[in-house]
């Protein structure tokens, strides 16, 4: 999202919005507190369209009250209503003044299906964890070697590397896998169609090994599943979507309301031996991450410096 300029005054502001909503520009008014009044920012969404927006917005300057802007609200609240009504039929839908346009579901991403087919493969050859013995090269380390609780991964440390990822590849039980294949479908789906197959792979290396080695430090090297990154998507699509719509990252109230409650649940012990510490860690590193790289992160860094 990039900013085009700024008007003074909010109705104007407001009706160039419209206008630009009628044109199938996406946008957003952003208040800010000028010199000695309040100044009212037009921010566009697709890169795409800055250079048209900004011209656009040169030529309502020279003269808001022209008759080409009549009825922009009018047009721009019809559009507005039949994004409503997709809303219905489409879950997750975006407010109109961020998408316009419906674009459909989100498809499935191909290192998204790639995560789960590996966990799939996995899943079968240790027999959904019964076949411990199997699981041994993606443990954090070895510890049927006796070598674990000295917390020292010294297969890491002598070029084991993969050991830091790896566990969130095996999973124990029939729910176990669905649970985490059925997020991580979703989420992930969502993050690589917005971001990026890179971003989501980077994303999930950094996820991952930093819940492993915090389940690690606190607990034993018998652990795994990729509820961690689970949780750490959720944090990152959360974050993104509350504060910064133009990211086109959407999750219903409901759904976050469901997994905090489920990430306590397990915090509780009644769940069983769960890796609360990887739940933990993803959740942190995905909310930080989705935060610190949000439009309200940055008019609180601009805020501060001016």
């Amino acid at each position: 999202m990039r900013l085009i300029g700024d008007v003074e005054n909010v109705n104007h502001a407001r009706i160039f919005s419209d206008y630009l909503i009628q044109l199938g520009i996406g946008n957003q008014i952003q208040e800010e507190s000028g010199d000695t009044q309040k100044i009212y920012e037009i921010w566009v969404h697709a890169e795409d369209e800055l250079e048209r927006a900004e011209q656009l917005l040169k030529k309502f300057r020279e003269n808001p009250d022209d008759l080409e802007y009549q009825g922009a609200t009018k047009k721009a609240k019809k559009i507005e209503k039949e994004v409503k009504k997709e809303e219905k039929e489409h879950p997750g839908y975006m407010d109109a003044r961020t998408t316009v346009f419906y674009k459909g579901a989100t498809p499935h991403g191909s290192l998204t299906l790639l995560l789960i087919l590996v966990c799939l493969a996995v899943a079968v050859f240790s027999q959904l964890g019964k076949d411990v013995n199997a699981l041994r090269p993606f443990f954090i380390t070895d510890f049927l070697r006796q070598v674990a609780f000295n917390k020292g991964l010294w297969e890491i440390r002598n070029g084991e590397i993969w050991r830091l990822f790896t566990p969130m590849f095996i999973h124990f039980g029939v729910l176990h896998f669905l649970f985490n294949m059925l997020w991580l479908r979703d989420l992930g789906s969502m993050v690589e169609a917005r971001k990026g197959s890179l971003f989501l792979a980077v994303f999930v290396l950094i996820v991952s090994a930093s819940g492993n080695l915090a389940q690690y430090a606190v607990s034993h090297p018998y652990f795994g599943g990729m509820s961690g990154v689970v949780y750490g998507l959720l944090g990152y699509v959360w974050m993104k979507g509350k504060y910064d719509p133009a990211s086109n990252f959407s999750l219903h109230r409901s759904t976050v309301m469901f997994m905090i409650a489920w990430y306590f649940l397990c915090l509780t012990g009644l769940m069983g031996n769960i890796a609360n510490a990887a739940h933990t860690a993803g959740l942190l590193i995905g909310v930080a991450w989705g935060f610190l790289t949000s439009l309200k992160f940055r008019q609180i860094i601009r805020k501060l410096k001016g």
